[in-house]
C-alpha cells in the first residue's frame, strides 16, 4: 500500500490524458483510482479475489445516484424473518449482532457479480465489516471493536473480546452504507474507465492488454516476509465466499530471496507484453529489515533479474516517507515497521528518454460532485 500521491505523481510525469495505466498487484486499487482521477485508461489485476473486488469498484465508478438507488431497493426488498443465519460459522457470529448479521447475509446474497453499480456497494461494504469503535460509542464499522486494518485470528479476537467484555453493536447496515455513500464525493455521472480482473501475474496478460499496451505499469508487487493476506482478511472472504487457505495458495509469500528472484523473474517476463515499446514499467518496492542489515529490495530485483532480461534502467529512487504517515503502520503499537525505506525502480523496454519531472502537488484532483438527497 502506498501513498495516493504517488501513484498520481508518476502518472501525471509518465502518461498523458487518454493513455492507458496498468497495475497487476493491484491491492486496494490506488492506482487505478488515481488514473481514473486523471483522465487515463484505468486497468488492474490481482490474483487476490479480494483485491479485484475492490479495485473493480475504482475502474468503473457509478453516479451517487445509481448507487443509492440500488442500496434504496435493496432495504425495500430486504425481510430480516427470510434470513437464516444459524449456518453461519461461529467465527462470523461472534463478530455481529443477530440483526445486522442478518443484513449482512442478505448483501452477500443480493450483490451482483462484477456489476458496476454492486461493485461499488460490495467495496464499502468490505471496508466496513470491521472497524474500531470511540469511547463514545460511535463506530465506523458493523462489528464488535476491531482496532487494526487486518483481523486477528479467530482465536485472539475471541479471547479480546472475553478479555474486554466487547458487545456486538446492534447498527443497521443498509443506513451506515448510505451514510458512507453521502461522504463519498461520487460524480453526477457514471465514470467508466477501464476494468479489473483476476490474474496471476506470472500468467500471460489477456489479448485485450496485449493489443493495446499500457504507456504506464505502475504497481508495489509483494515484499518478502509479508504477512498471509488470506490469514489476516478472513473476514472479508467470508463475505466474498472465499477461504483464506485457498487465497493463500494463490500468493507468492515467502522469505527466500531466490524463490522472490524466480517469482519476478516470471512476472517481469509477463509484463513485456503488457507495456508500450515507448512505456514505462515502475516497481514501489520496500527495503527489507534483516539481523544482518536491511536489504535494498529494489536494487537487487535490478542486479539479479531484471538487467539480464534487457529492460532499461532509468533509476532508483528512494522514498523516505515519515513513519507518522505510512499507509503500511498498520499495526496500533507498531507504527511504521513494514519497513523503513520505499523505493520506485524506473525502467522501460527500449531505451528511450524520461519525459521532464512535473511540479510536486498533493493536492488530489475531485470527482463531480452532488450533494446527497433524501431517500
Amino acid at each position: 500500500m502506498f501513498p495516493p500521491q504517488l501513484a498520481r505523481y508518476v502518472i501525471e510525469w509518465l502518461t498523458k490524458p487518454g493513455d492507458t495505466v496498468y497495475d497487476p498487484f493491484s491491492g486496494r486499487g490506488t492506482t487505478p483510482l488515481e488514473a481514473l482521477m486523471l483522465g487515463r485508461r484505468a486497468v488492474a489485476s490481482d490474483a487476490n479475489p479480494l483485491a479485484v473486488a475492490l479495485s473493480r469498484s475504482k475502474t468503473a465508478i457509478p453516479s451517487y445516484q445509481q448507487v443509492s438507488s440500488r442500496l434504496k431497493t435493496l432495504t425495500e426488498e430486504y425481510s430480516a424473518s427470510d434470513i437464516d443465519i444459524s449456518s453461519e460459522p461461529d467465527d462470523i457470529r461472534m463478530l455481529y449482532s443477530d440483526s445486522t448479521l442478518r443484513q449482512l447475509v442478505y448483501l452477500k446474497s443480493r450483490l451482483r457479480p462484477n456489476h458496476q453499480v454492486d461493485n461499488l456497494l460490495k467495496a464499502v461494504t468490505l471496508g466496513m465489516l470491521h472497524a474500531n469503535h470511540s469511547s463514545a460509542g460511535a463506530t465506523a464499522g458493523f462489528s464488535i471493536s476491531m482496532p487494526n486494518t487486518f483481523a486477528m485470528s479467530p482465536g485472539y479476537v475471541r479471547r479480546y473480546i472475553t478479555d474486554h467484555g466487547l458487545v456486538k453493536p446492534n447498527v443497521d447496515v443498509f443506513a451506515m452504507l448510505q451514510g458512507k455513500l453521502d461522504r463519498m464525493g461520487l460524480p453526477d455521472e457514471a465514470i467508466v474507465s477501464g476494468s479489473a480482473w483476476m490474474q496471476d501475474a506470472t500468467k500471460r496478460p489477456p489479448k485485450s492488454l496485449r493489443d493495446n499496451r499500457a504507456k504506464l505499469i505502475l504497481t508495489s508487487p509483494p515484499y518478502l516476509q509479508v504477512i498471509q493476506y488470506g490469514k489476516y482478511n478472513w473476514v472479508r472472504l467470508w463475505f466474498l465466499g472465499q477461504t483464506p487457505k485457498q487465497v493463500d495458495a494463490t500468493l507468492m509469500s515467502s522469505g527466500s530471496l531466490a524463490k522472490y528472484h524466480t517469482f519476478m523473474g516470471s512476472v517481469l517476463n509477463q509484463l513485456r507484453e503488457a507495456v508500450a515499446a515507448d512505456g514505462y514499467l515502475c516497481l514501489v518496492i520496500g527495503d527489507v529489515r534483516r539481523k544482518d542489515g536491511d536489504l535494498n529490495l529494489a536494487q537487487s530485483v535490478w542486479d539479479e533479474v531484471a538487467s539480464s532480461q534487457g529492460w532499461h534502467l532509468h533509476g532508483i529512487v528512494p522514498d523516505r516517507l515519515a513513519t507518522e504517515h505510512k499507509v503500511s503502520r498498520i499495526w496500533k503499537n507498531n507504527v511504521g515497521r513494514a519497513t523503513k525505506v520505499d523505493r520506485l525502480l524506473i525502467m522501460s523496454p527500449t531505451k528511450t528518454a524520461l519525459p521532464v519531472p512535473v511540479n510536486l502537488s498533493w493536492d488530489r484532483p475531485s470527482l463531480p460532485k452532488k450533494e446527497p438527497s433524501a431517500l
